[in-house]
């Protein structure tokens, strides 16, 4: 498995949510303030099993780049 960055696995984690309509710029901002500080928290790998970034999540994000 490839080592990903922290900054990488926070945007895929964070893409699930950019999309959506109903959140305002405020939110998905504090919602990655959130993701930060809980990857700091947690570690890399507790982080991507808490927040489903999973090898389908990073493949998925790899498309819609």
């Amino acid at each position: 498995m490839a080592g990903y960055s922290k900054q990488f696995l926070i945007d895929v984690a964070l893409d699930r949510f950019v999309h959506c309509s109903l959140l305002t710029a405020e939110q998905v901002e504090s919602l990655e303030k959130m993701y930060n500080e809980f990857y700091e928290v947690v570690g890399r790998d507790k982080f991507r099993v808490y927040a489903s970034v999973d090898a389908d999540a990073i493949k998925q994000y790899k498309a819609n780049l």
